[in-house]
């Protein structure tokens, strides 16, 4: 199954709130990937049903998302200090 931008949207959405409720160490580096990984692993079960994917699609899609959004937010803030 092809996923539209949206379900991608959906997908980092639904993991980053999800994320928020159960892990309860903000700073990812400081949380071992293995304990963030099975912590993540109930919601992108759901998201793997609901969107008929494997669980690693929805992994690779997750990252891939968060890739994007973390480089467009590093973008606009390098954008920001430049016009200073």
């Amino acid at each position: 199954m092809e996923l539209s931008r949206k379900d991608m949207e959906t997908i980092l959405n639904r993991i980053n709130s999800y994320a928020d409720e159960v892990l309860p160490e903000r700073d990812p580096s400081k949380v071992p990937i293995r304990i963030q990984l099975e912590a993540l692993k109930p919601e992108m079960n759901k998201l793997a049903e609901e969107f008929q994917i494997s669980v690693e699609d929805v992994f690779i899609t997750y990252m891939d998302m968060n890739t994007e959004t973390s480089a467009k937010a590093e973008a606009e803030l390098q954008s920001k200090l430049n016009l200073n």
